[in-house]
């Protein structure tokens, strides 16, 4: 607005100077009075599509973001898995596996798996205004943890014997198997399914709570 008034002050002071030189013309002095009357007039009106613009700017379109579901597009398994540990007693290579001098662990526990997605992964195209349809392409699901439940530990057997400790490393090598398997287990269990189900549902409520979109009919294509 300052560029705007400097601009007018000029053209005021160009005007009092052509007009101290053609004071005995009324016609000609009517003209440029009318001039700066426009150019006034001019002004206005461009400040006023200028503070319009902005506001213009000010409206934005409304972002599919999935980071915003992130908490809740992961499905859960719970697992049972049964450890033993057979350890029989070792002379050099020698191995001596009788119920005198073989250790015997049996325990269980519950292993949770978790999937879900990679959600910067998640597509959409934009959604059809004509038809009210978005289409979202979800990837593979995927394993983004896995453990086993420390307090679900039951222990059925413990026969160690002196002559076959059980270490620590014993114990770990069991407990990486069950995990292991465990995972297999929930795959085959339909862990990757119930995963694309149950992120199904979250999206498209989520796409529903968003503005403009409330009516939109949600159409999911999987990924190999």
């Amino acid at each position: 607005m300052k560029t705007l008034l400097s601009i007018l002050k000029g053209i005021k002071n160009g005007f009092s100077t052509v007009f101290r030189k053609v004071k005995s013309s009324k016609r000609l002095q009517g003209a440029l009075v009318l001039v700066c009357i426009v150019a006034v007039a001019c002004g206005a009106l461009f400040a006023a599509y200028k503070k319009g613009t902005k506001v213009n700017e000010t409206i934005q379109e409304t972002i599919v973001n999935y980071q915003d579901i992130e908490e809740i597009t992961f499905k859960e398994a719970t697992v049972p898995e049964i450890g033993v540990i057979h350890k029989p007693m070792k002379l050099g290579k020698l191995e001596f596996d009788n119920p005198l001098t073989t250790s015997d662990y049996i325990f269980t526990y519950n292993a949770v798996i978790k999937a879900g997605y990679d959600l910067e992964n998640i597509k959409d195209d934009g959604g059809n205004e004509s038809t009210q349809t978005i289409t979202v392409t979800l990837p593979k699901a995927s394993i983004f943890d896995s453990y086993l439940d420390e307090k679900s530990y039951v222990q059925y057997w413990e026969g160690e014997k002196i002559t076959a400790n059980v270490g620590l490393d014993d114990i770990h090598k069991e407990k990486k198997r069950m995990l292991k398997e465990a995972k297999q287990d929930a795959i085959k269990g339909g862990l990757y399914e119930k995963t694309a189900e149950h992120a199904k549902v979250v999206i498209t409520d989520y796409i529903h709570s968003l503005k403009g979109y409330e009516n939109y009919n949600v159409v999911f294509n999987e990924e190999a």
